[in-house]
């Protein structure tokens, strides 16, 4: 090659610079995602996961945060991806209205990996507060209601089980204001009007003992 031709490539790829620098972010933005980049310094990969009930039915709209930089939400089949993932441990939370809040260690370690998180809904919480009920295991009832309590406070039907445990436990003013709550929150169900009577009466026996 000539000087002449020399000169003239160069001028070229002076004048075509900025071509040549989004040539190379393009370049590198589709190199695979398992390799080393330069601006981590060490691998990255795609992360998918599935969300599901405890009736194993999948969890649309739930949002996923994996440490500090990465979030997403569920499509319509409870699958979720994250993208360009170090590889590493991190916590992972999730929510969602009407269902508990998750929490949760995982370590992102190969490629292909699913992460599964199985969450329950607050009526299937309350569900199984009443089975513990049913089988007489209280303490387990009041551990279960009270994880459905934080889920959503003005839940009517999680009043009402939260004021049966209270009264199993012979705390009548507690379980009184549940129900009260109950009420205040447009409740007219018969069954909370009959359970607050009964209250009501056993209050007014104590205080003639």
């Amino acid at each position: 090659m000539t000087q002449i031709q020399t000169r003239y490539l160069l001028r070229e790829a002076m004048n075509n610079k900025r071509a040549l620098v989004l040539l190379l972010i393009v370049s590198i933005a589709f190199l695979p995602s398992s390799c080393k980049t330069a601006e981590f310094g060490f691998k990255v990969i795609n992360i998918s996961g599935m969300v599901y009930d405890f009736s194993n039915r999948p969890v649309s709209n739930y949002e996923i945060v994996l440490g500090k930089w990465y979030s997403g939400s569920t499509d319509i089949n409870g699958r979720f991806t994250l993208l360009k993932v170090p590889l590493g441990s991190y916590q992972i939370r999730g929510s969602k209205k009407g269902y508990e809040d998750y929490t949760g260690d995982v370590i992102i370690k190969n490629k292909g990996q699913i992460i599964y998180i199985r969450i329950p809904s607050q009526n299937q919480l309350l569900t199984m507060a009443d089975e513990a009920l049913a089988s007489s295991n209280f303490i387990l009832a009041e551990e279960i209601v009270e994880r459905a309590y934080q889920i959503d406070k003005n839940n009517i039907e999680m009043l009402f089980y939260y004021a049966a445990i209270l009264f199993r436990q012979n705390n009548l003013e507690g379980a009184a204001s549940f129900l009260e709550d109950a009420v205040n929150l447009g409740s007219k169900d018969l069954y909370v009007q009959k359970f607050l009577s009964v209250i009501r009466r056993k209050q007014d026996e104590n205080k003639t003992k």
